[in-house]
Protein backbone atom coordinates (compact mmCIF):
# COMPACT_ATOMS: atom_id res chain seq x y z
CA UNK A 1 0.00 0.00 0.00
CA UNK A 2 1.17 3.45 -0.72
CA UNK A 3 0.55 6.52 1.33
CA UNK A 4 -2.22 8.84 0.24
CA UNK A 5 -1.16 12.39 -0.23
CA UNK A 6 -3.19 15.03 1.58
CA UNK A 7 -4.82 17.63 -0.61
CA UNK A 8 -3.72 21.20 -0.07
CA UNK A 9 -6.13 23.35 1.92
CA UNK A 10 -6.87 25.64 -1.00
CA UNK A 11 -8.20 22.80 -3.24
CA UNK A 12 -11.67 22.69 -1.57
CA UNK A 13 -11.90 26.46 -1.89
CA UNK A 14 -11.15 26.25 -5.64
CA UNK A 15 -13.84 23.59 -6.08
CA UNK A 16 -16.42 25.74 -4.19
CA UNK A 17 -15.46 28.74 -6.39
CA UNK A 18 -16.00 26.81 -9.64
CA UNK A 19 -19.29 25.45 -8.38
CA UNK A 20 -20.52 28.95 -7.62
CA UNK A 21 -19.39 30.17 -11.04
CA UNK A 22 -21.12 27.28 -12.81
CA UNK A 23 -24.41 27.83 -10.98
CA UNK A 24 -26.89 29.86 -13.07
CA UNK A 25 -27.63 33.37 -11.75
CA UNK A 26 -31.32 32.65 -11.05
CA UNK A 27 -30.33 29.71 -8.81
CA UNK A 28 -27.52 31.59 -7.10
CA UNK A 29 -30.02 33.64 -5.07
CA UNK A 30 -31.58 30.48 -3.63
CA UNK A 31 -28.16 29.07 -2.88
CA UNK A 32 -27.14 32.24 -1.02
CA UNK A 33 -30.42 32.18 0.94
CA UNK A 34 -29.80 28.58 1.97
CA UNK A 35 -26.23 29.40 2.89
CA UNK A 36 -27.38 32.35 5.03
CA UNK A 37 -30.11 30.21 6.66
CA UNK A 38 -27.42 27.70 7.57
CA UNK A 39 -25.34 30.46 9.19
CA UNK A 40 -28.27 32.23 10.90
CA UNK A 41 -28.17 30.20 14.13
CA UNK A 42 -24.42 30.52 14.84
CA UNK A 43 -24.49 34.21 13.86
CA UNK A 44 -27.47 34.83 16.15
CA UNK A 45 -25.80 33.00 19.01
CA UNK A 46 -22.59 34.95 18.45
CA UNK A 47 -24.51 38.24 18.43
CA UNK A 48 -26.31 37.35 21.66
CA UNK A 49 -23.00 36.43 23.26
CA UNK A 50 -21.57 39.76 22.11
CA UNK A 51 -24.51 41.68 23.60
CA UNK A 52 -24.18 39.77 26.86
CA UNK A 53 -20.49 40.54 27.10
CA UNK A 54 -21.08 44.18 26.14
CA UNK A 55 -23.85 44.61 28.70
CA UNK A 56 -21.78 42.84 31.34
CA UNK A 57 -18.89 45.18 30.67
CA UNK A 58 -21.24 48.17 30.75
CA UNK A 59 -22.78 47.02 34.03
CA UNK A 60 -19.31 46.64 35.54
CA UNK A 61 -18.41 50.13 34.31
CA UNK A 62 -21.63 51.62 35.75
CA UNK A 63 -21.07 49.83 39.07
CA UNK A 64 -17.52 51.17 39.24
CA UNK A 65 -18.87 54.68 38.61
CA UNK A 66 -21.49 54.13 41.34
CA UNK A 67 -18.82 53.11 43.86
CA UNK A 68 -16.74 56.17 42.97
CA UNK A 69 -19.75 58.48 43.33
CA UNK A 70 -20.72 56.85 46.64
CA UNK A 71 -17.22 57.31 48.02
CA UNK A 72 -17.21 60.95 46.89
CA UNK A 73 -20.68 61.49 48.42
CA UNK A 74 -19.56 60.07 51.79
CA UNK A 75 -16.50 62.33 51.70
CA UNK A 76 -18.68 65.36 50.98
CA UNK A 77 -21.07 64.43 53.82
CA UNK A 78 -18.13 64.17 56.22
CA UNK A 79 -16.74 67.53 55.09
CA UNK A 80 -20.20 69.15 55.31
CA UNK A 81 -20.69 67.81 58.84
CA UNK A 82 -17.20 69.02 59.81
CA UNK A 83 -18.00 72.47 58.40
CA UNK A 84 -21.30 72.51 60.30
CA UNK A 85 -19.53 71.66 63.57
CA UNK A 86 -16.98 74.43 62.99
CA UNK A 87 -19.78 76.88 62.20
CA UNK A 88 -21.70 75.98 65.39
CA UNK A 89 -18.52 76.26 67.48
CA UNK A 90 -17.84 79.70 65.98
CA UNK A 91 -21.37 80.80 66.86
CA UNK A 92 -20.89 79.71 70.48
CA UNK A 93 -17.51 81.46 70.67
CA UNK A 94 -19.01 84.67 69.26
CA UNK A 95 -21.73 84.56 71.94
CA UNK A 96 -19.07 84.10 74.65
CA UNK A 97 -17.13 87.04 73.25
CA UNK A 98 -20.31 89.12 73.16
CA UNK A 99 -21.00 88.37 76.84
CA UNK A 100 -17.45 89.35 77.76
CA UNK A 101 -17.52 92.54 75.69
CA UNK A 102 -20.80 93.64 77.29
CA UNK A 103 -19.05 93.37 80.65
CA UNK A 104 -21.88 91.35 82.18
CA UNK A 105 -19.57 88.77 83.72
CA UNK A 106 -15.90 87.99 83.96
CA UNK A 107 -15.61 84.27 83.36
CA UNK A 108 -13.34 81.34 82.61
CA UNK A 109 -14.49 79.27 79.64
CA UNK A 110 -14.21 75.49 79.89
CA UNK A 111 -15.25 72.43 77.90
CA UNK A 112 -17.45 69.61 79.17
CA UNK A 113 -15.59 66.31 79.06
CA UNK A 114 -17.98 64.02 80.91
CA UNK A 115 -20.62 63.35 83.50
CA UNK A 116 -20.31 62.02 87.01
CA UNK A 117 -19.64 58.27 86.49
CA UNK A 118 -21.30 57.31 89.79
CA UNK A 119 -24.72 58.68 88.71
CA UNK A 120 -25.33 59.75 92.32
CA UNK A 121 -25.19 63.40 91.35
CA UNK A 122 -26.59 65.27 88.38
CA UNK A 123 -23.25 66.78 87.49
CA UNK A 124 -20.72 67.52 84.75
CA UNK A 125 -16.94 67.23 84.53
CA UNK A 126 -15.07 70.12 82.86
CA UNK A 127 -11.52 70.37 81.53
CA UNK A 128 -10.39 73.27 83.73
CA UNK A 129 -9.33 73.30 87.37
CA UNK A 130 -7.43 75.29 89.95
CA UNK A 131 -4.50 75.78 87.55
CA UNK A 132 -6.85 77.84 85.36
CA UNK A 133 -8.37 79.76 88.27
CA UNK A 134 -11.41 77.60 88.97
CA UNK A 135 -12.56 77.58 92.60
CA UNK A 136 -15.17 75.67 94.62
CA UNK A 137 -18.61 77.36 94.69
CA UNK A 138 -17.94 79.26 91.48
CA UNK A 139 -21.30 79.77 89.72
CA UNK A 140 -21.44 78.23 86.26
CA UNK A 141 -23.58 79.18 83.30
CA UNK A 142 -23.95 78.22 79.66
CA UNK A 143 -24.74 80.56 76.80
CA UNK A 144 -28.45 80.08 77.60
CA UNK A 145 -28.47 80.57 81.35
CA UNK A 146 -27.39 79.43 84.82
CA UNK A 147 -26.62 75.71 85.10
CA UNK A 148 -25.01 75.18 88.54
CA UNK A 149 -21.88 75.64 90.60
CA UNK A 150 -18.43 74.06 91.10
CA UNK A 151 -18.45 71.50 93.94
CA UNK A 152 -15.05 69.79 93.38
CA UNK A 153 -11.86 71.21 91.96
CA UNK A 154 -8.63 69.53 90.93
CA UNK A 155 -5.63 71.06 89.20
CA UNK A 156 -6.96 70.38 85.71
CA UNK A 157 -10.54 69.16 86.12
CA UNK A 158 -13.60 70.23 88.08
CA UNK A 159 -17.07 68.93 88.88
CA UNK A 160 -20.24 71.01 88.48
CA UNK A 161 -23.44 70.33 90.41
CA UNK A 162 -26.34 71.12 88.07
CA UNK A 163 -29.41 73.08 89.21
CA UNK A 164 -31.53 70.05 88.28
CA UNK A 165 -29.90 67.93 91.01
CA UNK A 166 -32.03 67.34 94.13
CA UNK A 167 -29.17 68.66 96.27
CA UNK A 168 -29.10 72.01 94.48
CA UNK A 169 -30.57 75.16 96.08
CA UNK A 170 -30.78 78.59 94.43
CA UNK A 171 -32.63 81.66 95.69
CA UNK A 172 -34.49 83.06 92.68
CA UNK A 173 -36.87 85.80 91.57
CA UNK A 174 -39.81 85.86 89.22
CA UNK A 175 -38.56 88.51 86.82
CA UNK A 176 -41.98 90.02 86.14
CA UNK A 177 -43.24 90.37 89.73
CA UNK A 178 -39.91 90.23 91.67
CA UNK A 179 -41.42 87.53 93.88
CA UNK A 180 -38.71 85.54 95.67
CA UNK A 181 -38.61 81.76 96.10
CA UNK A 182 -36.29 78.76 96.48
CA UNK A 183 -35.36 76.70 93.41
CA UNK A 184 -34.54 73.02 93.91
CA UNK A 185 -33.67 70.20 91.54
CA UNK A 186 -36.45 67.92 90.38
CA UNK A 187 -36.73 64.87 88.13
CA UNK A 188 -36.10 64.65 84.36
CA UNK A 189 -33.85 67.70 84.16
CA UNK A 190 -36.45 70.10 85.59
CA UNK A 191 -36.48 72.32 88.69
CA UNK A 192 -39.09 73.10 91.33
CA UNK A 193 -39.69 76.64 92.61
CA UNK A 194 -41.04 76.40 96.17
CA UNK A 195 -42.32 78.58 98.98
CA UNK A 196 -44.13 81.19 96.91
CA UNK A 197 -46.93 82.92 98.89
CA UNK A 198 -50.40 81.58 98.24
CA UNK A 199 -51.38 84.90 96.68
CA UNK A 200 -48.21 85.22 94.56
CA UNK A 201 -48.78 86.52 91.04
CA UNK A 202 -47.22 83.80 88.88
CA UNK A 203 -48.13 82.78 85.36
CA UNK A 204 -47.06 80.12 82.87
CA UNK A 205 -44.08 81.35 80.88
CA UNK A 206 -42.80 83.70 83.60
CA UNK A 207 -39.00 84.03 83.51
CA UNK A 208 -37.05 82.91 86.59
CA UNK A 209 -33.71 84.61 87.39
CA UNK A 210 -31.14 84.32 90.15
CA UNK A 211 -31.76 86.63 93.13
CA UNK A 212 -28.11 87.20 94.02
CA UNK A 213 -28.71 86.10 97.62
CA UNK A 214 -26.35 83.76 99.49
CA UNK A 215 -23.03 84.91 98.08
CA UNK A 216 -22.72 82.22 95.37
CA UNK A 217 -24.82 83.17 92.36
CA UNK A 218 -24.77 86.68 90.86
CA UNK A 219 -28.05 88.50 90.49
CA UNK A 220 -30.08 88.53 87.29
CA UNK A 221 -28.84 85.40 85.51
CA UNK A 222 -31.64 83.71 83.57
CA UNK A 223 -32.48 80.25 84.85
CA UNK A 224 -35.64 79.17 83.03
CA UNK A 225 -39.38 79.58 82.58
CA UNK A 226 -42.41 78.48 84.59
CA UNK A 227 -44.10 75.44 83.05
CA UNK A 228 -46.79 74.69 85.64
CA UNK A 229 -48.19 76.14 88.89
CA UNK A 230 -49.96 74.40 91.74
CA UNK A 231 -51.06 75.03 95.31
CA UNK A 232 -49.26 72.70 97.70
CA UNK A 233 -51.07 70.41 100.13
CA UNK A 234 -52.56 72.40 102.96
CA UNK A 235 -52.90 75.53 100.83
CA UNK A 236 -50.05 77.36 102.55
CA UNK A 237 -47.94 78.21 99.49
CA UNK A 238 -47.59 77.74 95.73
CA UNK A 239 -44.94 75.82 93.84
CA UNK A 240 -43.93 75.82 90.19
CA UNK A 241 -42.14 73.50 87.79
CA UNK A 242 -39.39 75.42 86.00
CA UNK A 243 -37.76 74.28 82.78
CA UNK A 244 -34.10 75.46 82.59
CA UNK A 245 -33.24 77.68 79.64
CA UNK A 246 -30.08 75.66 79.05
CA UNK A 247 -30.25 72.13 77.69
CA UNK A 248 -28.53 70.44 80.63
CA UNK A 249 -28.03 67.23 78.66
CA UNK A 250 -26.39 68.88 75.65
CA UNK A 251 -23.92 71.35 77.15
CA UNK A 252 -20.50 71.43 75.47
CA UNK A 253 -18.96 74.62 76.85
CA UNK A 254 -19.51 76.41 80.16
CA UNK A 255 -18.62 79.78 81.66
CA UNK A 256 -17.32 79.73 85.24
CA UNK A 257 -18.14 83.15 86.66
CA UNK A 258 -15.43 84.82 88.73
CA UNK A 259 -16.35 86.14 92.17
CA UNK A 260 -15.58 89.72 91.20
CA UNK A 261 -18.16 89.66 88.38
CA UNK A 262 -20.80 92.38 88.28
CA UNK A 263 -23.82 91.75 90.51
Amino acid sequence: MFKQKKLPLFVPLIIIFFLLVSVPPYKLVHLKSGFLFFLRSPLSASYRAYLTLFKGGRIFSVYSEYLALKKNSEKMKYELNEFKEISLENQRLRKMLDIKERGEFDFIAAGVIGKDPTNWLNSLIIDKGSDAGIRINMPVMSLSGLIGKVIECGPRMSKILLISDVNSRVVVLLQRTRQEGMLEGAEQGLCRLKYLPIDADVELGDTVISAGVGGVYPKGVIIGKVESVKVERGGLYKSCIVKPSADLNGIEEVLCIKSDSKN
